[in-house]
């Protein structure tokens, strides 16, 4: 028979050997996903920023053939940073050497793009768990969801203002403002920007018939971008073509045709959002390409 002692030990040492296995908390599927979305970020962070380390090394020792003094040493002072610091964002952009300051928006919009497609990637998933946790009355823990897509995307998208000569997707603004409206605000509200989507539906504005409400959708996303133009700088009307197609006719002041359009047409919209309310709203519009 097995002495009390040696069954203690052994009892003891199967303890040790499953304390980290029973220590872990059990993550929820939620906290699965947003971990993984973190793990993966991390890993391209190395990924980039070890590219970067490699791509210093060669311009410094470029600008020392160069007999550049003040731009070897500008160069050596951000490897220092950079193995101190192990990151890369605006604050660490300099004026000179231009060579320097190339290499590091380059690699910095490169790293911004990765992040926000491994977390875009990430983001469906989530919201399906909060909208899921949200109905079945899992009040908190739809909470610790929310914060999670927060912390996620504070931690690693800078907030940057929309700009009207770059065509946001309707998927994208739409995923915003589900995902956090005030953080969606800060991008896109108030701005003028343009907006690319499928033309879904359209019609003359209920409380207003001088103006018109055109309705862009995604096709991936549930969701309308609706684009209202308004004053005397442009009219609509439909026209009806061959095999009964209907088209929508878009006219400026001077009665020349400017847009001519069908349902489920790729369309890119400029105009001021202001903000989410049912649907996101584009207003004071001014253009269709």
């Amino acid at each position: 028979m097995m002495s009390s002692s040696r069954f203690l030990a052994i009892l003891f040492l199967f303890v040790l050997s499953t304390a980290g296995v029973f220590g872990q908390a059990i993550l929820s599927p939620a906290e699965a996903e947003a971990q993984k979305c973190e793990d993966k970020i991390a890993s391209v962070r190395r990924e980039i920023l070890n590219k970067y380390e490699g791509q210093l090394a060669e311009l410094q020792l470029v600008l020392q053939k160069a007999a550049d003094l003040e731009g070897a040493l500008a160069v050596r002072a951000e490897r220092q940073r950079l193995a101190t610091e192990q990151d890369l964002n605006e604050g660490n952009l300099v004026a000179e050497p231009k060579a320097l300051r190339t290499l590091q928006q380059q690699n910095l919009t490169t790293l911004n793009d990765l992040m926000s497609q491994l977390i875009s990637d990430s983001m469906p998933r989530l919201l399906e768990f909060k909208k899921q946790l949200t109905v079945a009355g899992k009040l908190d823990e739809a909470v610790n969801v929310r914060n999670a897509i927060e912390r996620l995307q504070n931690a690693h998208l800078p907030i940057n203002k929309a700009d009207a000569s770059t065509a946001t997707a309707v998927e994208t603004i739409i995923q915003a403002y589900t995902t956090d409206r005030t953080r969606a605000d800060k991008i896109y509200k108030g701005q003028k920007i343009t907006v690319h989507g499928l033309l879904g539906a359209y019609r003359t504005d209920p409380a207003d018939a001088k103006a018109y409400q055109i309705y862009l959708t995604g096709g991936t996303v549930n969701g309308w971008v609706q684009c209202v133009f308004s004053g005397p700088n442009f009219r609509f009307r439909e026209e009806k073509g061959s095999f009964g197609a209907v088209s929508l006719i878009m006219v400026n002041k001077e009665g020349d045709v400017v847009a001519r359009m069908q349902k489920g047409q790729t369309l890119d919209v400029r105009g001021q959002c202001d903000g989410f309310d049912d649907v996101v709203h584009l207003n004071r519009c001014d253009q269709i390409k």
